[in-house]
């Protein structure tokens, strides 16, 4: 089925309270970018990607100014092949960076399209491997008193949340330490808790904390370094002492590879907002595989459920604060601490764009 008409709009979307995390700053909210694309026949799919707020305008023209003149007219369900065709259209000034969070949503709606023509579920076609997959609440916290992260903690299990992730970045590393310390004493040793430095540290500091932060049982220290040192992942996994969680700043496959050539994590944590879409993800999930590692996903909960759901190697889901259930038919049902992914059509849910509407900017 060819190509009719692609739809690219762009919103910023308010969080209901400002969060702060230290790569980000404090955020009040966050851009997403949606595509719709309908074929000759008049089916509909619909893929999004995500960022920082006051991004969507510039993603947005990429996909309206270079993707779309090249897609239109072409067969919707050749999707490994439009995927290289955009690739190389952007190449020279792109290899990653907005280009992969572009492609993402094109890349998205494409699946989308494909799998509800099937009438089967997204998860379904992808490998079908389990509809349930374990979930964490991924707390964006940094900027709020620890009084607010225990409560939150407290909501976090009343909702159902086996495993909760907080925030590190505070000034000193001694009041990280306090809090992750506090955090640990008010869950007990029966929840899991992980902890995100979002890039906050040097090397040095890094190894540090992770041997400090052995005394609390993480599941994971997630990003303490810039997300391209390879080889300070390695050095930090071979001589730290808590896991390791990277992978939401890498763009690329091949950035993947060598975060796993180098050895350098436990636990690869893309995302398919920002490495490209659904078709990169699920060969990183192939490629974590083959290396003997679980994959997990960071942020777009409600999409990532469906892929997820494909890979038997999956592990976690985040469920993230930047979140679109309030806009969307039918938001991620979560069931004793893991996420189910929906069996209906699709990546199984449709836009609310008359909620949406308020916040758009294109």
């Amino acid at each position: 089925m060819n190509i009719k008409s692609i739809e690219v709009l762009s919103y910023t979307v308010p969080l209901k309270e400002p969060v702060e995390a230290y790569a980000a700053g404090l955020m009040t909210g966050f851009g997403m970018v949606i595509v719709t694309i309908t074929d000759e026949n008049g089916n509909i799919g619909q893929g999004y990607t995500s960022m920082h707020s006051k991004q969507e305008l510039a993603i947005a023209r990429i996909i309206e100014d270079t993707y779309k003149p090249i897609l239109i007219n072409s067969d919707s369900s050749r999707i490994e092949y439009l995927w290289k065709k955009m690739w190389k259209q952007s190449h020279y000034a792109g290899r990653g960076g907005p280009v992969s969070f572009a492609i993402a949503a094109v890349d998205a709606a494409l699946w989308d399209l494909l799998t509800k023509r099937l009438k089967q579920p997204l998860w379904r076609i992808l490998g079908g491997y389990s509809p349930k997959i374990k979930v964490y609440a991924g707390n964006i916290d940094l900027n709020f008193p620890i009084e607010k992260i225990l409560d939150n903690a407290t909501i976090n299990i009343e909702d159902g949340y086996k495993a909760i992730k907080m925030r590190l970045g505070r000034e000193s590393l001694k009041e990280d330490i306090q809090r992750v310390e506090a955090v640990r004493n008010h869950i007990g040793d029966e929840i899991e808790l992980m902890a995100d430095a979002n890039e906050a540290w040097r090397v040095d500091k890094a190894l540090k904390a992770s041997i400090e932060l052995s005394n609390f049982n993480l599941t994971w220290l997630e990003e303490p370094i810039t997300p391209d040192d390879f080889r300070g992942y390695s050095y930090l996994k071979s001589n730290g002492k808590t896991p390791i969680a990277a992978g939401e700043n890498l763009h690329t496959l091949q950035e993947f590879q060598l975060l796993f050539h180098f050895n350098g994590v436990d636990f690869p944590e893309p995302d398919y907002t920002t490495c490209g879409g659904f078709t990169p993800f699920m060969k990183i999930a192939k490629l974590a595989e083959a290396n003997n590692l679980p994959i997990m996903s960071h942020g777009a909960h409600d999409v990532h459920i469906q892929l997820l759901s494909a890979c038997p190697n999956a592990a976690y889901m985040e469920v993230h604060a930047f979140g679109i259930e309030e806009y969307i038919s039918h938001p991620l049902i979560i069931e004793n601490g893991y996420g189910i992914a929906s069996d209906l059509p699709g990546i199984g849910f449709e836009f609310d764009f008359d909620k949406l509407k308020q916040y758009k900017t294109n």
